[in-house]
């Protein structure tokens, strides 16, 4: 009996050395398991939220890029920007936001095209912009949703025409203040009536 004791001894301690537990790779994971189990789900929220959001972001970026997209109307035969390209640009560059202050340039039918735009429009942010860093102008081969102006003035003058005139509904009394003026289950001095 006195020789069991000491081996018992000795096979636990070999047992806890880290030797041993290398080779036992389900204790550590017991151990990791534990952890995320407890401090679940804090681990996962930050990447679910971006997951949530992400659409949303890919959205809105794609929204500043149609908005600042100089499409093919802008431009004239000899690929020079127009005068309401100027005004857009100059849009671009004091009301969007800092982050958001790219201008994306429609690519043309040539390479030469598309060259003589993005160099029009760079003369064009160079003559706003005079000093300090000019904002990114990139080309893109999605061309924004437009109309013309002359079917916009239609749409607009149509709308003017249909709408009705402002006019006040009939007086009809439903919106008359009451003649009561007390509490129905109150006396004419203002104390309660009905109770003993």
């Amino acid at each position: 009996m006195r020789v069991l004791k000491p081996g018992i001894a000795l096979l636990v301690l070999i047992a806890s050395s880290p030797a041993a537990q290398a080779e036992w790779p389900w204790k550590h994971k017991a151990k990791v398991d534990h952890a995320r189990n407890n401090a679940w789900p804090q681990p996962f929220r930050a990447a679910d939220a971006q997951a949530v959001v992400a659409p949303f972001e890919i959205m809105k970026a794609n929204g500043w890029r149609e908005n600042n997209t100089l499409g093919s109307p802008l431009f004239s035969q000899e690929e020079q920007l127009s005068e309401a390209g100027k005004l857009k640009i100059q849009w671009v560059l004091v009301y969007a936001p800092q982050s958001q202050r790219v201008i994306y340039v429609k690519s043309g039918p040539t390479k030469e095209a598309t060259d003589a735009r993005v160099e029009s429009v760079q003369l064009a942010v160079s003559e706003l912009v005079p000093t300090g860093p000019l904002p990114q102008i990139l080309v893109t081969d999605v061309d924004p949703p437009t109309s013309s102006g002359v079917y916009q003035n239609l749409v607009h003058r149509a709308l003017i025409r249909t709408t009705p005139a402002p006019r006040l509904s009939a007086y009809t009394g439903l919106n008359t203040p009451s003649k009561q003026t007390i509490a129905p289950n109150a006396a004419q001095d203002g104390t309660a009536s009905g109770g003993k």
